[in-house]
């Protein structure tokens, strides 16, 4: 079946605003990311807290009254006082979700992608999620669900799934091995994630074997576009979601590419 592959705005969208910000999630959202993906941890007083990195330094502002330090750490109070590039400050996750629920007028809410950093948030996280979306949560626009759960840490995604089992959950790879179907089959997980570097047509077919979706991240290029595109993919990650779409329009209209998804 002939389909196009959903667009996610990686870290919101990451090359137009500082990345993991309410700035740069509004602006995913505004310009029509099917859902926006953040990445958490959790502080030392157990707040879940969206920041790629486990520590502070590499995205606090240089004017930001606290540069230094690890999340873990840090209280909810203390990462207050962080500023980001554009006086951004660190977002919670009912903030960034409050962003993605927004949504805008034309496309009504999007999507969430919750990539779990740290294994010790994933319950958290899951009773977040559940709170706001309930225990049967309705799609979203195209079928989306309002919210799925990734992590490279399989010890988090059996936690999710345990806490919440109607939150969809996907395994994060960089390459697929030797035990990636096997994870996928024992978390009976519904995605499996993997970096466009190592996506190709058989990681597709390898997903499917475990009743699982492909998707891929983070596509930039008109060639991972390609790339992603010629694998099946369910969904595309990226850091401008407008120029991806706009780039898998033209790249399906001008190179006649059709895309098959393989079902779970």
């Amino acid at each position: 079946m002939d389909f196009t592959p959903e667009i996610v705005g990686h870290r919101g969208a990451a090359l137009l605003e500082p990345e993991n910000t309410l700035a740069a999630f509004r602006r995913g959202v505004a310009d029509g990311a099917a859902a926006i993906e953040c990445d958490v941890h959790l502080s030392r007083d157990g707040h879940v807290v969206v920041m790629h990195d486990e520590t502070i330094d590499r995205t606090a502002a240089p004017h930001s009254p606290r540069r230094r330090g690890a999340i873990a750490d840090l209280t909810r109070a203390e990462l207050d006082e962080v500023l980001l590039p554009g006086d951004q400050r660190v977002p919670s996750l009912a903030e960034f979700l409050d962003v993605a629920t927004a949504g805008t007028p034309e496309l009504g809410p999007a999507g969430v992608l919750v990539e779990v950093k740290a294994p010790e948030a994933a319950r958290e996280v899951a009773r977040q999620l559940r709170e706001r979306f309930g225990a049967s949560p309705e799609p979203l626009r195209g079928g989306t669900p309002p919210a799925v759960v990734i992590s490279f840490h399989p010890e988090a995604l059996a936690a999710v799934r345990e806490e919440a089992p109607e939150i969809p959950i996907g395994y994060l790879v960089n390459f697929s091995g030797g035990a990636t179907e096997r994870i996928l089959r024992e978390l009976r997980a519904e995605r499996l994630c993997m970096s466009i570097r190592g996506a190709d047509r058989a990681d597709a077919q390898l997903a499917a074997r475990a009743g699982a979706s492909f998707h891929v991240w983070t596509v930039n290029t008109a060639k991972q576009i390609t790339k992603a595109l010629a694998a099946g993919a369910a969904s595309i990650t990226t850091d401008d979601p407008a120029w991806a779409a706009s780039e898998v329009a033209w790249q399906r209209e001008n190179l006649s590419i059709r895309v098959a998804t393989l079902a779970p």
